[in-house]
């Protein structure tokens, strides 16, 4: 036999005597054989949690207990079935009495404990509990009955002078004790029914396998539990009962060590029942997921159903919140819906636009959905989802909460979600036609529509390098320069003393009876924020015509996005004019200044910002080529002669918002293939 691990059974040797301990050797192996071959459930169902609602109301009621104070609150009312009460009265009688009699004839409690769980064999583990529960508590409210109204009742009374009722002073410690293993009894009943009421598709769990094994011996403890509070109890108003016993404190410890007994058993069942929800919690969004990415990849009449699934919906729910009138608002069959991450004041511009002027007020339809990760949600991303939500003139959904784990999960792996705003659109059959529709609506705004792979690459065959690829939808100045054909220079960076060097060399150069239109439009990695002081100077010096910075925003966004197209659509850089003067762009503006020359919509040249003003601030010396060629095309032969072979390093850093990134990229000014490294970075924004 093992002794690693013992189990002590204590009994009293008789009623009256000093209470020796004989010790009753188990291994844990062995007990809990022991108790299995006591259990033999012939599949009869009790509801147990009325019975339990029933039981605590009984016990609150008992005031000398203190039971009120440690339950902290009123017992919901009890709604016992008499149909149910009526079929297991017996059963509870008959272990109450069986109780009641072996503890008065100092039966070992080992083998009560053993004959009690023979008794309900045919009863699934809950239920043993519960019964056993009610056994105890039948005859221990109507003990409390009579101590609480004999001094107002003569029956009341007759009945404690026969039974001897003591003094509630005298057992004070005993009660406190006897009250804080009853408290634990019940908190284990309730663990081991919540282990009952798991849902069926958790039967498969690992997780609850390991728990079931750990129940039998729990069950064991408990009911030797229930056993000291009956014995304890019965002989609190046995005639002869020795108080000798109370004032040695014997009692309490015997109380004591059970009480730990039970805590323990308790808390281990407690820790698998939050591992068990865990993984079923585990287990239902994995399904979900799966069963969402299976929806999405059906066919269906109308988008409602994928709406509904990523939603988190039902018929009877008003998930959206209607952009301009503020009111709750069910899902619509729309053409095309288009899922959107963001919170952007061009993007509401866009929107509104195409709304008014462009003939498809019922074509498609937005829907923002707040990707939220923190939960609960701190008070400033609440906030901030009120203030975006207040502001968005399309439908949102009514609260972050209605996006499940599975949906952020699908939207974060199907979608390629990485923390910065996306566009995806579902067509009129809830099918995915864009992944990431931002950068056509950059791009092209409503033109773009249905934003589908089919039509971005119909609008680049249309498209070459020209300024209103770069300019149109934002200024409507620059448009009206480029119709009058125009000299219009594009600049760049954050360096002010450049800035302020090459604006003073231009406006010389153009004292020559050369005009140029000089147009600041700032730095792509800087923030609104950061701008904001360059702008200031920009303007308040008058060095220059100079953006706002929301438009140097979208200026910037939307040269990436046409970059992040033509990634999507495996286009190489080596055979796409286009693509080239964008990355060189890009890349020029990721080292520090920069410069581009149009006449009109026609595009010259892009220069490094050094390079372009020592070349203008040389215009004396080349000034005489203007007479037989455009200014610019002297500009760009004498930039070329002045740079030769010696470039710089470039590198272009642009986020994998799509999840692609190209295989290959050329160097816009050597021409060959640039080498590819990986930067993490971490976005701490909540909402997107």
């Amino acid at each position: 036999m093992s002794t690693r691990s013992k189990v002590l059974v204590e009994s009293r040797a008789g009623r009256g005597d000093p209470i020796p301990e004989r010790i009753v050797k188990l291994d844990d192996t062995a007990l809990i054989r022991l108790i299995q071959e006591t259990h033999d459930p012939d599949g009869r169902e009790i509801d147990c949690q009325p019975l339990m609602r029933n039981i605590e109301e009984i016990l609150y009621r008992v005031a000398p207990l203190g039971i009120q104070a440690a339950m902290q609150k009123t017992p919901a009312p009890s709604d016992v079935d008499n149909a149910q009460l009526a079929t297991l009265s017996f059963v509870v009688n008959r272990i109450s009495s069986q109780m009641t009699y072996k503890c008065l004839v100092n039966g070992d409690a080992h083998a009560i404990a053993v004959s009690l769980l023979q008794l309900l064999s045919a009863y699934f583990w809950d239920a043993k509990l519960v019964l056993l529960l009610a056994a105890f508590v039948l005859n221990y409210s109507e003990c409390w009955l009579v101590i609480q109204i004999h001094g107002s009742s003569k029956l009341a009374s007759k009945i404690a002078t026969l039974k001897q009722v003591p003094k509630l002073g005298i057992l004070k410690q005993q009660l406190e004790a006897l009250n804080n293993l009853i408290m634990l009894l019940l908190d284990l009943a309730k663990c081991i029914i919540e282990f009952k009421e798991l849902p069926p598709e958790s039967s498969d769990l690992p997780e609850l396998s390991t728990a079931h094994g750990a129940i039998p011996t729990a069950v064991y403890w408990f009911t030797r539990g229930i056993v000291a509070c009956a014995a304890h109890s019965t002989q609190f108003t046995a005639s002869n009962y020795d108080y000798t016993t109370l004032r040695s404190g014997t009692l309490e410890k015997e109380l004591s060590a059970l009480a730990d007994k039970i805590k323990i058993s308790n808390e281990r069942l407690q820790k698998q029942l939050t591992i068990c929800y865990q993984a079923i919690d585990e287990k239902k969004e994995i399904d979900a997921y799966k069963s969402l990415s299976r929806l999405i990849e059906s066919a269906h009449i109308d988008n409602m159903k994928v709406l509904k699934a990523l939603l988190n919906t039902n018929e009877d729910m008003a998930p959206l919140i209607e952009g301009y009138t503020k009111i709750r608002i069910k899902i619509q069959i729309t053409q095309f819906t288009l899922l959107n991450t963001s919170c952007l004041d061009i993007l509401g511009q866009i929107y509104m636009e195409s709304k008014t002027y462009s003939g498809r007020i019922n074509d498609f339809e937005f829907v923002w959905i707040p990707m939220v990760e923190s939960s609960p949600m701190t008070e400033a991303t609440k906030q901030k989802f009120e203030n975006c939500l207040a502001a968005m003139p399309w439908c949102s959904v009514g609260h972050p909460s209605f996006i499940s784990k599975p949906v952020k999960r699908f939207i974060r792996e199907k979608f390629h979600y990485r923390n910065k705003p996306i566009l995806v659109v579902l067509d009129p059959q809830g099918k995915v036609s864009s992944l990431n529709a931002f950068h056509m609506m950059w791009t092209w705004g409503t033109f773009g529509f249905p934003f589908t792979k089919q039509r971005e690459e119909a609008l680049w065959k249309e498209e070459f390098w020209r300024l209103e690829l770069l300019v149109n939808g934002i200024d409507m100045t620059i448009l009206n320069w480029i119709r009058s054909g125009r000299h219009i220079i594009l600049y760049g960076g954050d360096d002010i003393q450049w800035i302020t060097n090459f604006t003073d060399t231009a406006h010389r150069v153009a004292l020559s009876g050369i005009p140029l239109e000089l147009v600041y439009v700032g730095k792509g990695d800087k923030s609104e924020q950061e701008m904001k002081p360059l702008v200031d100077t920009i303007t308040n010096k008058r060095l220059s015509y100079c953006w706002k910075e929301i438009e140097i925003w979208f200026f910037w966004t939307r040269l990436k996005s046409m970059l992040f197209s033509k990634i999507q659509l495996k286009t190489n850089d080596e055979h796409d004019p286009v693509m080239q003067e964008i990355e060189k762009l890009l890349m020029y503006d990721g080292i520090g200044t920069w410069a581009l020359f149009s006449r009109g919509s026609d595009v010259s040249f892009t220069g490094r910002g050094d390079d372009v003003l020592h070349t203008l601030q040389k215009f004396h010396e080349w000034k005489e080529n203007v007479k037989r060629i455009d200014f610019f095309d002297a500009l760009k032969e004498q930039y070329e002669q002045l740079c030769g072979d010696d470039h710089p390093c470039c590198h272009l850093d642009f986020d994998n918002i799509a999840g692609e990134i190209p295989e290959n990229m050329m160097c816009p000014d050597c021409h060959r293939s640039m080498e590819q490294n990986a930067i993490y970075s971490c976005c701490h924004e909540p909402v997107q």
